[in-house]
């Protein structure tokens, strides 16, 4: 947990210097999740995403163009994989995990035309991020051992996100969000080999958000000093 707490003291400080400097915006955001993990259901080889967290976390934000924003975050999630029981109350399962997770991502605000009037409240968003697995919990009962042993997992993920957004205004703004992890959660060789439905994603986690995020302070763009007047 060092490499966390030394990010949090770095963002903390970069925050509150630049926030001084009108840079940049920061706030919070929290919402819910629902996820999976692909070849996890012991039933069939679909992802049915039954699983239900939620994710709670700060967002710092940054103008880079007109309509391009940098931005960083740093969240707790749940994560995980669900199984309900069949109608003989058998082979419920869940495996619940939480993470910390940074991600790091691209805003691009996009605009078009509706009935004659321009819309302006969308951004598409794009990125990755790292996340630590902090927390995990295995429970239920069904037709294969899913153990709750630290080397049946990976607590690493490595995930890539995209994602859009609707902003209400300038500082609350309705987020909704996918991402795939690159890193499997489960390792692949623990994962039962007839239930996955593409190999390259076996094992690894799959996750939908849909979050409010809530912003302090306007991003001020950099004023030019007014040009010299020069006398001949």
């Amino acid at each position: 947990m060092k490499f966390f707490r030394h990010i949090i003291l770095f963002v903390t400080i970069l925050v509150t210097q630049q926030l001084t400097a009108q840079r940049f915006n920061a706030g919070f955001s929290g919402g819910l999740v629902v996820s999976d993990i692909d070849g996890a259901d012991t039933r069939d080889t679909d992802n049915d995403f039954h699983k239900l967290g939620f994710t709670l976390g700060g967002v710092v934000n940054t103008q880079l163009t007109k309509k391009t924003l940098l931005q960083f975050e740093i969240n707790f999630i749940q994560k995980g994989s669900m199984q309900p029981p069949d109608s003989l109350n058998n082979g419920y399962f869940k495996i619940a995990l939480g993470y910390v997770e940074i991600p790091l991502l691209i805003r691009r605000q996009i605009y078009f035309n509706w009935k004659g009037k321009k819309i302006n409240k969308f951004d598409l968003e794009a990125g990755v991020s790292y996340g630590k697995m902090v927390q995990r919990k295995v429970i239920g009962n069904t037709n294969y051992v899913i153990s709750n042993t630290s080397d049946y997992y990976n607590t690493n993920d490595v995930s890539v996100l995209v994602g859009a957004d609707y902003n209400f205004t300038k500082n609350v703004l309705f987020c909704f969000r996918y991402s795939n992890s690159v890193i499997p959660v489960i390792k692949r060789n623990n994962i039962r080999p007839g239930f996955y439905s593409y190999a390259y994603n076996k094992g690894n986690n799959l996750v939908f958000q849909f979050s409010f995020k809530f912003l302090f302070g306007a991003v001020q763009k950099t004023q030019l000093p007014p040009a010299e007047t020069i006398t001949p």
